[in-house]
C-alpha cells in the first residue's frame, strides 16, 4: 500500500487562468545567422584569449601580443557583437546584409591581425 501524499491536478470545477501574454513563436535563424553567430562568439573568446596572453606577458616581463593587436580584437569582438544583433533582430534583406557585415569583420579581423 502506497501512502505517499497526492495532490489533486484540478478540482472538478476548476477555471484555468492566463498568468501573462503567450510566448511569441520564434522563427528559425537560418544557416548564414547562425554562422555569423558563431563567428561572433569565436571572435569574443579569441578577444579573451590574446588579452589574457597580454596579461601573462606583463607578469612575465616579456613582449607579448602588443597593444594593437589586444585592442583590435577587443574593437571587432565589440563590432560583430553588435552586428550580430541586428542580424538577429531584423528580418529579409537587412538580416542577411548584417549576418555578412558579421563575416566581413571576421575576415577583417583575420587578415590585418593575424596573416597580413
Amino acid at each position: 500500500m502506497d501512502n505517499s501524499p497526492t495532490v489533486p491536478l484540478a478540482a472538478s470545477g476548476a477555471t484555468t487562468v492566463a498568468l501573462g501574454p503567450s510566448a511569441p513563436s520564434r522563427r528559425r535563424g537560418g544557416f548564414g545567422r547562425e554562422l555569423a553567430g558563431a563567428l561572433t562568439v569565436g571572435l569574443c573568446v579569441l578577444a579573451v584569449v590574446v588579452l589574457v596572453f597580454q596579461v601573462l606577458a606583463w607578469v612575465r616581463g616579456v613582449p607579448g601580443p602588443g597593444p594593437a593587436m589586444v585592442f583590435g580584437h577587443l574593437g571587432a569582438a565589440v563590432l560583430a557583437v553588435l552586428v550580430q544583433r541586428v542580424a538577429d533582430r531584423a528580418t529579409g534583406a537587412a538580416a542577411t546584409v548584417a549576418a555578412l557585415g558579421v563575416v566581413a569583420v571576421t575576415g577583417a579581423t583575420m587578415w590585418f591581425l593575424w596573416w597580413a
